[in-house]
């Protein structure tokens, strides 16, 4: 999903912070429109079960065509009618609920489908001539009708805020119960019906998932290739008015593609940073959309290969070319020649909305970015708890550990305009970000969001000019652009600084469990989009993706995967094949042998 460039890629890290929501730990901004817009769709879509079969129950005791064709006829009108009035509602509220969900035509022909199969199980066996037979015939169908709406309704009430999933079990188990003892009453009553009550229930139970699938997982999203969503305009999200564009206010885009599974990837891609005259007028950043995830890449970014745990989740690609990390918010001038829009915070928002808008409850959210985008998941990944409040999250930076000096913190950080969307009402942020410190950082949205997984990756000295070296050497040579050039003369400081970072964290969070970190051997910036994740062992550590596999099979605080570790290299400064390295070699970069190594002195 992101490719290996030597362009940079950000370590300037930025210390911090960045959730942007003001709530609670699991609480959410609801109702959102889109989600009762779908709760209203399902409710309805439990109606018109109840008056199918219900009017199919009727027809088995009477055989009246006229009458249940007519019932039929209106159910179907009230679902068409309903459907599109909660599609309306949402619309004047600015979200977009036709593209969430399948037709009201679609919805009525899956349960006439599914329901067709439910009344020849349940007429198997039975003379409908006979009153007796008819009769039985007829509870039982009734009883399905109940079952069906009521199946709905408790998912209904569930995705409307997303919120009390004990409550909807409780009531569908309460919905089965109920059915069960009216097929068991109406088969005591010599009723010949070859149907089970475990097959009606069963089939019951598809139409339900089957609607729900279909109405909290767009099916209009291509799931074959990526599509590039091109958001057009000021986009109004959360009472605030988004203006999503690149630097020099080209047209932003971003890419999706919809996966098998009920499970979603934020992906933020990386590209550098850039904040003064110098850096932004080099530029240290990527300045448009560049990248198309259908182009192909390896590691974690192919979805082809069968060892990748991410290959049928759905993908959300936050492309990147606002310069600022994915959370800037500010239109700055540098020089008269010189305007930059850094709009990060506004486009990653703008993907947000329109990812809450076709994926509306992930079984679990993935939170990743490589490089720059490894800050764009760490500070979006709090407002995204709010977003999917109902899912188990994992949050992964990729190459983005936050080593940055005071001075950039304090003279250059601000021309981004971050505090203006941190959060007021989780403790510690603040006081991080004016310290400079990820550690306070991660302490704090880590224990402010205890159920979810955090961690760190990197090389022990990620370097070349767009690697975290290279950023961090432009800050330790006075924001002078040659300290990329020469970025290797920064790798032992950032190397001590990186390791003390993450050791700090762990140990802060050790009640929690539910952070940990991963250094691997040499100086190659990134990992998600190479093999490495596949096969690297260097240095004695696991592979990545046996890792990756133990972060998403641990829940905190029980953290339950002992695979899932802190690990840390041994003879890390053994470079790798392709891992960046000075031409010619110069220290700390060394010969020994036939390898290439990081000697740092003690």
């Amino acid at each position: 999903m992101t490719r290996h460039r030597v362009r940079p890629c950000l370590a300037v890290w930025l210390t911090f912070a960045g959730l942007a929501a003001a709530q609670t730990a699991g609480a959410a901004s609801f109702s959102y429109p889109v989600n009762d817009c779908v709760s209203t769709k399902q409710t309805e879509a439990g109606k018109y079960c109840k008056g199918l079969l219900t009017a199919l129950a009727n027809f088995d005791a009477n055989g009246d065509t006229a009458k249940r064709d007519a019932a039929i006829q209106k159910a179907a009108t009230t679902l068409a009618t309903k459907w599109s009035a909660a599609e309306a509602s949402a619309s004047k509220k600015g979200t977009d609920c036709v593209e969430t969900t399948l037709t009201a035509t679609q919805a009525q022909t899956l349960i006439d489908s599914a329901t067709s199969v439910l009344v020849s199980d349940v007429n198997a066996g039975l003379n409908l001539g006979t009153k007796s037979d008819a009769t039985c015939g007829k509870k039982i169908l009734a009883a399905a009708a109940t079952a069906c709406q009521k199946l709905l309704q408790a998912d209904a009430g569930f995705v409307k805020k997303l919120a009390n999933a004990a409550a909807r079990d409780k009531k569908q188990a309460s919905a089965r119960s109920a059915f069960l003892a009216s097929f068991d009453k109406a088969r005591a009553k010599s009723c010949p019906t070859t149907a089970t009550n475990a097959d009606l229930q069963s089939r019951l139970d598809g139409i339900d998932a089957d609607i729900v699938t279909k109405t909290i997982v767009s099916p209009n999203v291509d799931d074959t290739q990526f599509t590039t969503i091109s958001p057009t305009g000021t986009v109004k999200y959360q009472k605030k008015q988004l203006t999503p564009q690149c630097v020099h206010g080209q047209p932003y885009a971003f890419f999706v593609k919809r996966g098998s599974l009920n499970k979603v990837v934020m992906y933020y891609e990386g590209g550098g940073a850039c904040w003064d005259p110098l850096t932004c007028g080099a530029p240290t950043c990527t300045d448009h959309i560049d990248a198309n995830p259908n182009n192909g890449a390896p590691g974690f970014a192919d979805l082809t290969n069968p060892d990748n745990p991410f290959r049928d989740w759905s993908i959300v690609f936050v492309s990147y070319c606002s310069c600022d990390i994915h959370f800037g918010q500010n239109d700055k001038q540098y020089n008269s020649d010189l305007l930059i829009h850094h709009r990060g915070f506004d486009n990653a928002r703008v993907v947000e909305k329109w990812a809450r808008e076709h994926f509306l409850n992930p079984e679990v959210v993935f939170v990743t970015g490589s490089s720059a985008g490894a800050y764009g998941a760490w500070f979006h990944a709090p407002l995204l708890e709010s977003v999917w409040p109902a899912s188990q999250f994992h949050v992964l930076a990729d190459a983005g550990n936050g080593v940055v000096t005071s001075d950039f913190l304090n003279t250059y950080f601000p021309n981004w305009n971050f505090k203006a969307n941190l959060p007021k009402n989780i403790p510690g942020v603040q006081q991080a970000l004016d310290s400079g410190s990820i550690s306070d950082y991660t302490k704090a949205v880590a224990e402010f969001f205890p159920t979810t997984t955090w961690a760190h990756y990197s090389t022990a000295y990620d370097g070349g000019a767009g690697g975290q070296t290279g950023f961090y050497n432009i800050m330790l040579n006075n924001n002078d652009l040659l300290g990329a050039v020469n970025w290797w003369t920064g790798s032992c400081q950032f190397n001590q600084v990186m390791v003390q970072q993450v050791q700090n964290t762990a140990a802060a969070l050790t009640a929690n469990n539910n952070y940990r970190y991963y250094i691997g051997t040499g100086s190659r910036h990134t990992m998600w989009g190479a093999d490495k994740v596949y096969t690297d062992t260097t240095g004695g550590v696991p592979t990545l993706v046996d890792w990756v596999n133990a972060m998403l099979s641990s829940t905190p605080p029980a953290a339950d995967s002992s695979a899932w570790t802190n690990v840390e290299c041994t003879n890390c400064g053994l470079l790798l094949s392709g891992d960046p390295r000075p031409s010619p070699l110069a220290p700390p970069f060394t010969q020994v042998g036939s390898d290439v190594v990081v000697q740092c002195s003690p």
